[in-house]
């Protein structure tokens, strides 16, 4: 499951580093989480759950995969094909998100745009939304949408 947040295009992918052969010499590993998302995803995990329904059963996901490691941030988005990737999530609650778009930081990546990647995600897990998939990746950005606010 990929995902590029709003107005990025994206594709299904198995491998991230697959269409990114320069990925390991430019430092594409992960990062520690820096404080500012950390604190931004506790606050969001809580107001998820108040909200109740699908925002409360992503934000458990969320939650889940938070509490136990296994969300990865990448220094920068990466390449999957032709596409540019700021998120790709497993079904078993693993995510690897990108903190800025490329190394030179040429168009910086918000605190909101890593969020609203890693709830793209957890609602891909959530609701076996199958990646690449023009309809479900709609649907999972309506979610996501619905729950902001």
């Amino acid at each position: 499951m990929t995902s590029a947040g709003p107005g990025v295009e994206t594709e299904a992918a198995g491998g991230s580093d697959r269409g990114n052969p320069a990925c390991a010499d430019a430092g594409c590993g992960a990062i520690p989480m820096p404080a500012e998302i950390t604190r931004a995803i506790e606050t969001r995990i809580g107001a998820l759950k108040e909200r109740g329904g699908d925002c409360s059963r992503y934000g458990t996901v969320l939650e889940s995969s938070y509490r136990s490691g296994r969300i990865t941030i990448r220094p920068f988005m990466w390449r999957v094909g032709k596409n540019l990737t700021s998120g790709e999530a497993k079904p078993n609650g693993e995510m690897m998100l990108a903190r800025e778009i490329d190394s030179l930081n040429v168009g910086v990546r918000t605190v909101d745009d890593v969020l609203w990647s890693m709830e793209h995600e957890a609602v891909h897990i959530t609701f076996d939304l199958a990646s690449g998939i023009e309809a479900t990746e709609d649907r999972a950005n309506r979610i996501v949408h619905g729950c902001q606010g």
